[in-house]
């Protein structure tokens, strides 16, 4: 029998996961939305609306809790430690859904260059990206990086989409902020006001035009007017290849069915590609999946109405945030009320953490809010990796391809409230998650049956599972969906003056060190922007001003819990509430309101000295009013050993092949001497820890040998024991470069490609095409035809079938190695086997060039050739380039000696400045 479940709208839930605010890692960081609507507009507007489960709501509040959900959601797709600040406002944008002005680009600079060599000088890069490279701080005058317009229409979009079970709105705003991660590029062309131009991008050096003859030109390589012509060339303008989008070429070969294009070089998906209304260039090329990629696409000029990223999750990971060692992956959290082994007095909840790729995750991690209506709840199963505090469990972990990981929670019975369990899980590494809503863990489970109801797709209730999803609306047209993105290059495609001129203000600005800052833009063009918003109306009633009343301070120990009481007065409507403070992260606090009042609830983890925390609180009622409340906080450090402090940067440490690193490690409280044992992780074996006790603490070194794998990771189960039997734990990663093995990938790919045309022997048939003519008219003995020695070329037997299938067989095996799936000895001996079939399959062809050689009686020096060399500067595979016994490098150009240097004409046919032989 299926088990009913009861439809929970994101509101009904919002108390739920508001237990205790999500907890984001250094590397995850929120974020921050600025809503920019007027008083009784957008997210400020009023009126009732009810959704699909039958909650009642403002049409605002939904906006607003919508918008924050996939905000929420996105930030754990991406390894981010740099704040990003979202505009959103809500207005007329006939025929569209939303329209994005942003992210903003900046050029990369030589002073300031992508640390990890994915962006080249000189290129321009979405400000988000850039910061998120180089862990800088952004600052903007209007504190946004971008703005995004949402339609302000007769379609509220709350609708549910059977396709995603969310509503309408979540997958519009989804797209929108992906615009803002970077899917976006920085180029006007066509009719632009501004005039035509179009930069080298994070993005364009793996962008590519087919042309009529199939062939594909680097979109690098184009000048404006090709450029262009890829932007409305339907089908023809691309994305991928192996060498530099290897993510985004498998995914197009193993994911899509439908609007992708193959060749020797990878695999490729279309990029939209259709020319606008006027038959001209539109802003959305190059930002936007053709409509013809299959499955259908969140990225899409329409969105689809999806939770998977799709192939945009590739582009942007190769596109710099998987930083050349991440990958593209898919992890899960969901809560399940086992029934078949509860009873009336006892409770088992499962926790699951899946891997739904055929990928290893490395560096999990996940945060789980428990209910603090329940005590004595037990944590058991697969608990590796994790710590339990009174409410929170926190875990690192890996997981393999396809696996799961499972906690059972074991508690008393159910009260009818339910259990609500909240929680988020991300990856640590530099991977791009291509769904964030199955990230999110918020449920409430084991309702009353009373409570059943439809299923919307969102929350869970009875014996439910899964994360929270905000209610949804029925599909638009599909003719200008969603809008997409215009970088503020695109601003002058606008028919707005204001508009126009945004980019020529916005694009004198230089970014600064360390700290990326935009100056602010003119008051006439702020107005410009924000002109649609609505203003509120007067009235002759008299309003209560809005009051919070909180205490001056309180105090706070570490590893405990306190709920500070608060009163509101003279609220209009519900009540919305944030805090900031500047205490340090183990410090959470969540504000649980009513219109009347509530608690602060804190919660302070581990920290390692008594501190002074400054809280921020800001109410805002349902008329847009806002009042804020100040509260200082005593955190109070207890005795004894606390943890284990490093000194190991935020951006983690890579470790090429015969290199070491040494960490300094402070114990923090610790009884007498610690001891360390360190358990390593990884494909790798050259790999040898050791470590130093000192006086506070101990170094811990990490020497690597020879690497065999590509990249690999290390991880280190790091155990700290004191005297007194205090236990802490702690998991280190750490990025493994092989170096010889990138050389011995780059030169397995050159040799493949220059295979074909040195198998054709175009050369060596020209050479004894030459020396019989020249035999037939200098050597009276020679008697032949000149067709004679060719004769005896064509019918030489050769390899080229054995080369054939070994180039079927091997064309991916670097993809295979940068998958971990070959070591680099592997790709070594698999290329030699390839020179060894060359050698093989030149050895009869050798024999009639020394016939033709002596057929012209000792006019002609012997030539000897060797094993085939590949020569850098023309990629071409030869046996005569680099020869030592027919010449030499010269300022690295091959040049014949003299006695040779009847071979120049023929090897190098190019260079010759007329055709006679």
């Amino acid at each position: 029998m299926r088990s009913k479940t009861k439809l929970t709208s994101f509101f009904t839930l919002a108390a739920g996961w508001l237990i205790s605010a999500p907890l984001w890692a250094d590397n995850h960081v929120p974020v921050t939305l600025v809503y920019q609507d007027a008083a009784g507009v957008g997210v400020n507007d009023v009126r009732s609306l009810t959704l699909p489960d039958g909650t009642v709501t403002t049409v605002g509040d939904f906006r607003k809790s919508t918008l924050e959900y996939v905000a929420r959601a996105v930030a754990l797709q991406f390894n981010n430690s740099a704040p990003i600040e979202w505009g959103v406002r809500f207005e007329s944008k006939s025929g569209y859904d939303a329209i994005t002005f942003g992210p903003n680009f900046m050029q990369v600079r030589a002073s300031e260059p992508d640390p990890y060599g994915v962006i080249d000088v000189g290129d321009w890069v979405p400000v988000t990206l850039f910061a998120a490279l180089r862990n800088n701080a952004i600052a903007k005058s209007d504190g946004t990086l971008g703005d995004t317009y949402f339609h302000d229409g007769d379609n509220l979009m709350q609708a549910i989409m059977p396709q995603s079970n969310q509503a309408q709105l979540v997958s519009v705003a989804y797209h929108e902020l992906i615009h803002m991660y970077g899917f976006a590029h920085s180029e006007c062309l066509g009719n632009c006001i501004t005039g035509r131009h179009s930069n080298n991008s994070h993005i364009t050096p793996f962008y590519w035009y087919r042309d009529n003859t199939d062939a594909l030109l680097p979109y690098e390589s184009l000048d404006l007017d090709g450029r262009e012509k890829a932007g409305q060339s339907v089908n023809r303008y691309l994305a991928g290849g192996n060498n530099k989008a290897p993510h985004t070429s498998q995914f197009a070969r193993h994911e899509l069915t439908a609007g992708t294009w193959s060749d020797a070089g990878g695999n490729y998906v279309e990029l939209y590609a259709e020319p606008d209304s006027n038959n001209n260039w539109d802003g959305q090329a190059g930002s936007h999946l053709s409509f013809a990629v299959q499955p259908a696409q969140l990225m899409a000029s329409s969105a689809a109405f999806t939770q998977d990223l799709g192939v945009a999750a590739a582009i942007l990971c190769d596109a710099g945030w998987c930083r050349g060692q991440g990958q593209v992956i898919d992890i899960s959290a969901r809560a399940v009320l086992d029934s078949n082994a509860s009873s009336a007095t006892q409770t088992y909840i499962d926790v699951i953490f899946e891997n739904t790729q055929s990928t290893d995750v490395a560096q999990a991690a996940a945060h789980i809010r428990l209910d603090p209506a329940y005590t004595n709840v037990s944590v058991t199963g697969d608990t590796a990796g994790c710590t339990v505090t009174t409410d929170v469990v926190d875990c690192r972990f890996s997981l393999a391809a396809q696996d799961t990981k499972k906690l059972t929670l074991t508690l008393g019975a159910l009260s009818e409230a339910g259990y609500v369990i909240a929680g988020e899980l991300y990856s640590e590494g530099y991977d791009v998650d291509r769904n964030g809503f199955n990230n999110i863990l918020d449920a409430t489970l084991g309702k009353k049956a009373a409570d059943t109801g439809g299923n919307s797709g969102g929350g869970n209730t009875g014996n439910g599972s899964g994360p929270v999803t905000p209610p949804v609306t029925p599909p638009v047209t599909e003719a200008g969906s969603s809008g997409g993105a215009s970088s503020v290059w695109l601003l002058g495609l606008l028919s707005l003056l204001g508009w126009r001129r945004m980019k020529a203000v916005a694009g004198k600005e230089r970014p600064r060190r360390q700290r990326i800052s935009y100056a602010a833009l003119p008051l006439a063009l702020a107005i410009l922007l924000s002109g649609c918003g609505g203003g509120s109306g007067s009235s002759t009633s008299v309003t209560p001003p809005l009051s919070i009343t909180l205490a001056a301070s309180s105090s706070l120990s570490e590893n405990s819990v306190i709920e500070v009481p608060l009163s509101v007065s003279g609220a209009q409507g519900g009540v919305t509430a944030s805090v900031t403070h500047n205490g340090p992260a183990q410090l959470v606090v969540t504000p649980q309101l009513t219109s009347t009042g509530g608690v602060l609830r804190l919660q302070l983890d581990d920290i390692y000295q008594h501190q002074e925390a400054r809280l921020t609180l800001t109410v805002t009622d349902g008329a847009g009013r806002s009042q804020t409340a100040v509260m200082n906080v005593t955190l109070q450090n207890s005795a004894g050993f606390h943890g284990v402090i490093s000194d190991l940067p935020a951006s983690g440490i890579s470790l090429t092949e015969h290199s070491s690193v040494s960490l300094t490690l402070i114990f923090d409280g610790a009884e007498g001497e610690v001891s360390i044992d360190a358990v390593p992780t990884s494909k790798e074996a050259d790999i040898h820890i050791s470590s130093t006790l000192t006086s506070g603490g101990a170094i811990l070194t990490v020497v690597t040998g020879e690497l065999v794998y590509h990249d690999q990771p290390l991880t280190l189960d790091l155990t700290f024991t004191d005297e007194a039997g205090t236990v802490f734990g702690s998991l280190q990663t750490f990025a493994l470069e092989n170096t010889s093995g990138a050389q011995v990938a780059s030169a397995f790919n050159k040799l493949v490609s220059a295979t074909p045309a040195f198998v054709a022997f175009n050369i060596e048939r020209e050479l004894v095409k030459r020396l019989s003519m020249l035999a037939v008219l200098m050597n009276p003995a020679y008697n032949e035809a000149e067709s004679a020695l060719l004769q005896q070329f064509d019918r030489a037997p050769g390899s080229k079938a054995a080369i054939d299938d070994w180039l079927i067989v091997h064309q991916d095996d670097v993809t295979r190695y940068q998958q971990g799936e070959l070591t680099e000895q592997a790709l070594l001996q698999t290329q030699q086997a390839l020179t060894t079939l060359l050698q093989q399959h030149a050895a009869p062809v050798d024999a009639v060039i020394s016939q033709a050689v002596l057929a012209n009686g000792g006019t002609v020096p012997d030539i000897a050739l060797q094993a085939p060399l590949l020569d850098s500067e023309s990629a071409q595979l030869s046996r005569f380039i680099g020869n030592s016994a027919l010449g030499q490098y010269q300022e690295g150009r091959w040049q014949f000696s003299s006695q040779f240097a009847f071979l120049d004409p023929i090897v190098y046919p190019q260079n010759q400045s007329c055709a006679a032989e």
